[in-house]
């Protein structure tokens, strides 16, 4: 795990306007691209009094997007976000149809992790059940559960595929299946 203090990549504690963002994403890539391919990249927000939407389209929806198609082997996790810059957050990703780990604290411990934008119930409690167990596989998941709306196999396959795909679990094969993990 990799932190990047936005404020240092920066210089600024004001982040605002699509112009800003595009201003600033080459730097942020730059210090993304110098982190060990598959890390989990926590993009540290303390001290940054504004975030703006806009400049979040610009930036860190970019490299979500970037991350998402494979061109960026990372995983984000976004911190110590004020209550104004999760809420410009919330709205571009809700906008954009993401989805993103925000938490707080500092060094190497993150509290309170949880998923900023619209994630549908399902995914939400595979995700759950993944940050409990810290890894599991389909097989495990279709294993431990109860009752009379049982999942298939297939689905829990299908939900940990697209929750890798959000980048919101690594991906890992082991033997003949794949194991995913919690990113915190």
């Amino acid at each position: 795990m990799t932190r990047i203090a936005i404020l240092e990549v920066t210089g600024k504690d004001i982040l605002a306007g699509k112009s800003g963002g595009l201003r600033d994403f080459p730097k942020i890539l730059d210090a993304v691209e110098r982190t060990p391919q598959g890390d989990t990249v926590v993009l540290d927000w303390d001290g940054v009094e504004i975030a703006t939407a806009s400049y979040f389209g610009a930036t860190l929806i970019a490299l979500l997007r970037m991350a998402m198609t494979g061109e960026l082997d990372r995983y984000f996790i976004v911190a110590n976000l004020n209550q104004t810059g999760i809420d410009e957050l919330k709205l571009v990703l809700e906008l954009q149809g993401l989805v993103v780990l925000v938490g707080e604290g500092k060094r190497e411990h993150l509290r309170n992790i949880q998923v900023l934008g619209n994630l549908e119930t399902p995914y939400r409690s595979t995700l759950e059940a993944v940050a409990q167990r810290a890894d599991a596989s389909a097989t495990d998941l279709h294993g431990a559960q109860r009752g009379r709306n049982a999942i298939g196999k297939t689905g829990w396959i299908n939900r940990l595929a697209y929750l890798h795909r959000l980048r919101l679990v690594r991906k890992e094969r082991v033997g003949r299946e794949y194991r995913f993990y919690a990113l915190s």
